[in-house]
């Protein structure tokens, strides 16, 4: 596996790395693929399209740049709900190892291959937790408990915020990784934000520090509170988003 595309897009990213971090997101890919023989974590085999869509994607949630801090920070906590494969979450554990990291996923065989990956690459301070963001949003120690959440690939912008948000600690970011095509997500999430406390602040286009990258970061900061009576039970955020 070339990694010389790998390190260009770091560079970009201005994110400093070595090369234990390149082998260590190499080995991921390696594991990533022999568990994929199993139970479905990717369509994307190929190491060079991988490093694209996967590596370098997941990395460009530091384009949201007034969160250099909070990854680099020691004490910073971080939420990936619905992580599946551990993207964008391993992805940035690897890249910022000082970051607390939580991984939320509701498939217990995905959970398996993350507690899997995890020792493989000897990564301590991150937490698995095998459960969905509607029930676990009402927990005592995640509800408001995380500076950063994260989202990639999951749902909708106007599902996606009842997930996230109650996650999300007053004064803190809600980060999700869309498409292109997201200008309509945008207008239709607005309901969604406005009840459940967030805002959105900027709209991030990947594609001007790598090419080849077509994501939108969507950043929103947590102004008030979540009520109480959100995230709704599982199903329901999905089927009947808040309009």
């Amino acid at each position: 596996m070339n990694s010389k595309s790998l390190e260009d897009g770091l560079n970009k990213l201005g994110i400093p790395f070595d090369h234990g971090t390149v082998d260590s997101i190499k080995k991921y890919h390696g594991v990533l693929l022999a568990w994929n023989r199993n139970i479905n974590l990717t369509s994307v085999s190929n190491w060079d399209h991988a490093v694209y869509r996967h590596y370098l994607d997941s990395a460009s949630l530091v384009m949201a740049a007034s969160f250099l801090n909070k990854w680099e920070n020691e004490s910073a906590n971080l939420l990936d709900i619905g992580s599946g494969a551990g993207l964008p979450g391993i992805v940035l554990k690897l890249l910022f190892p000082k970051l607390r990291v939580t991984l939320l996923e509701a498939s217990l065989k995905k959970c398996r291959f993350l507690e899997d990956i995890c020792e493989r690459l000897d990564l301590s301070g991150v937490h698995i937790v095998s459960e969905r963001a509607e029930t676990q949003g009402h927990i005592e120690g995640y509800r408001a408990a995380f500076d950063i959440v994260v989202s990639r690939a999951v749902s909708k912008l106007n599902v996606l915020a009842e997930y996230c948000l109650p996650f999300c600690k007053v004064g803190g970011n809600m980060v999700a990784l869309k498409g292109r095509t997201v200008d309509e997500e945008l207008v239709n999430s607005k309901s969604s934000f406005d009840e459940l406390g967030g805002r959105i602040v900027k709209v991030v286009d990947c594609s001007l520090r790598i090419p080849e990258l077509d994501g939108r970061l969507v950043v929103v900061v947590k102004e008030n509170p979540t009520p109480s009576t959100y995230p709704r039970r599982p199903g329901i955020p999905a089927k009947r988003p808040i309009t």
